[in-house]
């Protein structure tokens, strides 16, 4: 092989290399710019209605956390507040209380409010607004985030006072899973860590057999 061979072969190489370097840095700058534009807490929202089944728990602390379980239409809405554990179980078109501290429980006839509230309330931020996006690291993971302005249905303790108008709620993803929702008051911030499931057991939706009704 002479000379000329071997610089147009090496020429050629050159060229494909070049060609693929340039493919991939599209692909991976493509890939980017759609992660950028997704709205996964629309997504999110998308697959909760896809079969109805779906389980978040949302955690300040051991004491104050709850999660919401939804089967169709059964629902159970398990809260900590303050230490203080009730339950509400919806099914059969009504609502139970379930009072922990006196096991005892309370039927609310003809009561389904809870049933789609998460959802409604979802939805409601989803359409309001076209989120600001952005990154931000949590105990040293990096995470993206979606801020909705004028939002604070997930604020979980209350007795700070604050303006609706000033606050703000970020929710805050690893690829697609929805790890931590913040809810910024101008100077002030609660964070709160979520867990998310669609693998729900059937047990939650039926009142224990050591309660009694009231």
């Amino acid at each position: 092989m002479d000379k000329k061979q071997k610089l147009f072969i090496t020429l050629i190489c050159i060229i494909v290399a070049i060609i693929i370097v340039v493919l991939i840095v599209y692909a991976v700058t493509k890939n980017e710019k759609e992660s950028a534009n997704e709205n996964r807490l629309a997504n999110m929202y998308e697959k909760m209605l896809q079969d109805e089944t779906y389980s978040i728990t949302f955690r300040l602390n051991d004491n104050n956390r709850y999660t919401v379980s939804r089967k169709g239409e059964l629902a159970n809405i398990d809260t900590y507040s303050d230490g203080k554990h009730t339950t509400d179980i919806i099914r059969d078109g009504n609502t139970y209380l379930l009072m922990y501290s006196t096991k005892r429980y309370y039927t609310y006839q003809n009561n389904v409010t809870g049933l789609g509230e998460l959802p409604n309330q979802l939805n409601e931020i989803i359409q309001s607004q076209e989120p600001e996006k952005g990154q931000e690291k949590i105990d040293g993971s990096n995470y993206r985030y979606e801020e909705y302005k004028g939002v604070s249905d997930f604020l979980m303790n209350t007795d700070e006072e604050f303006s609706e108008e000033n606050t703000n709620t970020r929710f805050y993803f690893d690829g697609d899973n929805l790890e931590y929702i913040k809810t910024i008051m101008e100077d002030k911030s609660e964070l709160i860590s979520v867990d998310v499931s669609y693998d729900v057991n059937d047990n939650i939706f039926e009142i224990p057999s050591d309660f009694q009704e009231s």
